[in-house]
């Protein structure tokens, strides 16, 4: 829960809307406080969804409801902006996290996961569907959710590359990942594996 006159944090810009002829109503990520309320001056700069930044965040007079003061712009994720699906993507992403997240419930992990995953988005010889299964399934293995991985995929009947694949986009960082999909990958890698991949490890986050 937001205390005191005035914050200063960081975190990212889920959603916005119009609230009023002058106003925006946001929600935001904030690292250490989770997901926030928060309305900002229609006039006070760049506040699209998927931007990360420091937040200067004012307690208006009277009311427990905090405006957005100042805002300082650290990333404003533009290589994932460039294409139709990375946007879908990442809307669906911040979807789940507003549905399964509880308001002011903190999740630093999260917030970190969600920042890599977008800047892998962004990458354009990694497919977004890749992107999409280490994501949701770093959300899983960080709220100990996560099955064993090969047991998991083995009776959803991937195949061994398959397998390995998915094993080494588990364990590999933001660089890596791109550095791996730049190269070949294997012909038996069929060719919707990750996005059903990723539609497991969603419906398996669901369920739980």
């Amino acid at each position: 829960m937001l205390e005191g006159n005035f914050l200063t944090v960081s975190g990212v810009i889920l959603y916005r809307d119009i609230s009023g002829e002058k106003n925006l109503w946001l929600k935001l990520f904030l690292k250490g406080f989770g997901i926030v309320n928060v309305t900002a001056r229609r006039s006070s700069g760049d506040t699209e969804p998927f931007i990360w930044g420091k937040f200067g965040l004012k307690k208006k007079k009277n009311t427990t409801n905090y405006y957005i003061d100042e805002f300082e712009i650290a990333d404003d994720m533009l290589p994932l902006r460039k294409r139709r699906e990375t946007i879908l993507t990442a809307i669906k992403w911040t979807n789940i996290i507003k549905k399964y997240l509880t308001i002011g419930q903190a999740d630093d992990e999260l917030l970190a996961n969600l920042y890599w995953s977008m800047k892998l988005l962004g990458e354009p010889n990694v497919p977004p569907e890749a992107s999409s299964w280490k994501f949701l399934w770093r959300w899983l293995e960080n709220w100990g959710l996560a099955p064993d991985l090969v047991n998991f995929y083995s009776s959803q009947k991937f195949n061994h590359d398959e397998i390995i694949l998915l094993t080494q986009l588990s364990l590999l960082n933001f660089k890596s990942v791109s550095e791996l999909f730049a190269g070949k990958i294997s012909p038996n890698v069929r060719e919707n594996s990750l996005r059903i991949a990723a539609e497991l490890a969603e419906k398996f986050l669901i369920e739980k």
